[in-house]
């Protein structure tokens, strides 16, 4: 099967994205399910020069709260 081209579909409230001082984004992708059969949170790290560090970073200023202009 061909690898997809399209996003995962990963719903809003089970992701978090943050830049750290360093420039590195880290993405951690919460797990759902029963606590008690729930698997760890999945973490990723992307750096400048990462083949995804760039949609990360733009998903990371699209989610950002905008500043009050009134």
């Amino acid at each position: 099967m061909p690898p997809s081209s399209d996003a995962a579909n990963i719903p809003d409230h089970r992701l978090s994205v943050e830049k750290r001082s360093d420039g590195t984004v880290v993405v951690r992708v919460r797990s759902e399910g029963p606590e008690e059969s729930r698997l760890p949170d999945a973490v990723f790290s992307f750096r400048n020069g990462d083949p995804q560090y760039a949609y990360w970073l733009s998903r990371l200023s699209n989610t950002a709260p905008k500043a009050d202009r009134s």
